[in-house]
């Protein structure tokens, strides 16, 4: 929804460092062309733009703060990354089978159906909720989920890797952190819980660790999807590419849902003023005295950036 993009944030305080820093780039840019006599081009001045992000200093690898691949290495599974999802895997699919065993006539059909329904939906509103603290809070350094805050934000700066990384190494953040409550669940199933908590609970887990993934096919062109998700997509039972293109629009403040962005509407609502998010981001400001990213301008290190290889705009 584009127009949960025009929200107005509570003034935020300018900050004069920032300006001072952006002063000081346009001097240094224009500085050597106020000699001239006459304008350059503006081919000749992409060119030069072009010569000087070449010849500059690359920045280093990694910061306190973000998250910066330097190789193609980093887009690969581990056997470490597949260890962790399949392990996480097996743990759930033992918890769904044994309440799907437990399953006995028509009223027992019904209980586990809406039992995946329910995990479907909630699902697709957890990771709405968990986006967007991860989006607008902390950084690299907060406790458990620093990597995750870290990773989503370098998101932002280059959405197109998420599209080049193999499955393992895409979603095993998710699925690693998971593995201990699926561990749990299916110790809870094998002592016999009921089958509605054991299909939900397994349901609701799995696809929370694999939004990362349907994450991923919401930046990838239908030509790239596999026919079945792409009926998925078409059908609204996942994220498809125009619905979650509205979130990767400065300030980045809507659009979080990403299984099947069933919640979007309900969340952003019609008057960005009056979003769940407005009131939740002018909550915790009162209360804790926190202000989240959305209410800034995206830090220089936050920007998106051109995808290597792409025409220039």
């Amino acid at each position: 929804m584009s127009g949960c993009l025009a929200a107005r944030r509570p003034a935020a305080p300018a900050s004069s460092q920032n300006q001072r820093r952006h002063t000081l780039q346009v001097a240094a840019i224009a500085a050597p062309l106020k000699d001239r006599e006459t304008l350059p081009s503006p081919s000749s001045l992409e060119r030069e733009l072009q010569q000087r992000l070449a010849n500059s200093t690359p920045a280093p690898a990694a910061t306190g703060r973000r998250v910066v691949l330097e190789s193609a290495d980093e887009l690969k599974s581990t056997w470490e990354h597949r260890a962790w999802v399949g392990g996480a895997t097996a743990l759930m699919g033992a918890t769904l089978a044994g309440g799907l065993g437990q399953v006995d006539g028509i009223g027992g059909v019904v209980e586990a159906g809406v039992a995946v329904c329910a995990a479907y939906a909630l699902a697709d509103l957890g990771t709405a909720f968990y986006h967007f603290f991860v989006d607008n809070y902390g950084d690299a350094s907060t406790p458990v989920f620093g990597g995750q805050i870290a990773a989503f934000q370098g998101h932002h700066q280059r959405p197109w890797t998420i599209t080049e990384r193999e499955f393992s190494n895409n979603v095993h953040k998710l699925f690693k952190p998971a593995a201990p409550f699926a561990a749990v669940l299916a110790l809870s199933a094998a002592a016999g819980a009921p089958v509605w908590w054991d299909v939900w609970s397994s349901s609701f887990l799995f696809l929370c660790c694999m939004s990362q993934q349907f994450h991923a096919w919401s930046h990838m062109k239908r030509s790239e999807l596999p026919p079945a998700v792409v009926a998925l997509q078409e059908s609204g039972l996942l994220i498809s590419r125009k619905a979650h293109g509205a979130h990767h629009k400065s300030p980045f403040n809507c659009n979080y849902s990403i299984v099947s962005g069933m919640w979007n509407p309900v969340l952003d609502g019609d008057n960005p003023e009056t979003s769940v998010w407005m009131r939740l981001e002018r909550y915790i400001h009162s209360a804790y005295g926190v202000e989240p990213r959305s209410w800034y301008e995206p830090e220089q290190a936050w920007q998106e950036q051109q995808r290597p290889g792409a025409p220039l705009s």
